[in-house]
C-alpha cells in the first residue's frame, strides 16, 4: 500500500514527539544526579528542585499525551489506511502504557516528598525509592525507543 504525505506525517507525529518527550524525560532524571550537595548553596539547591517538581508534573502529561498521540495515530491506521487490529497492537505500546504508570508512579512519589520535605520529615527512603524507579523507567525508556524505531521502520517500509 502507498502512503501519502498526510498518512506519513500523521504516522511520524507520535515518534517525533515521543522523541521530544524521551530526550526531556532523560535530561529530568539526570537534573539532580549531577549535584554535588556540598558545592550549591541552599538557596540555588531549593530553585533546582521546585524546577526538578515543575518538570516532573509537566512530563507526566507529556508522556500521557504521546500515549494519546499513539492510540490516534493506530486508530488513523486502522480506520484509514485499513489496516488490521493484530497489526496495531505491540511490545512497544504495552511497555509505553507500563512507561506511563511509572510516570504516575513518579509523581506520587515526588508529591509526597514534597509535602514530607515542608513539614520537616525524614525523606531519605522516599528518595532512594523515587531514584530508582526513575531509573528502572530510564531502562524501560530505552527499550522502548529502540523497539518504537523498529516498530517506525516496519509501519513505514
Amino acid at each position: 500500500m502507498q502512503l501519502s504525505a498526510v498518512d506519513v506525517i500523521i504516522i511520524i507525529s507520535h515518534p517525533i514527539l515521543g522523541s521530544i518527550v524521551a530526550y526531556l524525560l532523560f535530561k529530568q532524571w539526570t537534573s539532580l544526579k549531577k549535584i554535588r550537595i556540598g558545592t550549591i548553596d541552599s538557596e540555588h539547591l531549593t530553585r533546582i528542585r521546585h524546577q526538578h517538581q515543575n518538570n516532573g508534573r509537566l512530563l507526566g502529561n507529556l508522556v500521557g499525551a504521546t500515549i494519546l498521540l499513539a492510540i490516534a495515530v493506530e486508530a488513523y491506521r486502522g480506520m484509514v489506511l485499513d489496516v488490521p487490529l493484530s497489526e496495531l497492537i505491540s511490545l512497544h505500546g504495552w511497555l509505553g502504557i507500563i512507561l506511563f504508570m511509572g510516570a504516575i508512579g513518579m509523581r506520587r512519589t515526588g508529591t509526597r516528598i514534597s509535602k514530607e520535605i515542608q513539614v520537616g520529615k525524614d525523606v531519605g527512603e522516599q528518595k532512594r525509592t523515587h531514584s530508582k524507579l526513575g531509573g528502572a523507567m530510564m531502562l524501560l525508556l530505552v527499550i522502548i525507543v529502540f523497539l518504537g524505531f523498529l516498530r517506525l521502520l516496519q509501519v513505514l517500509g
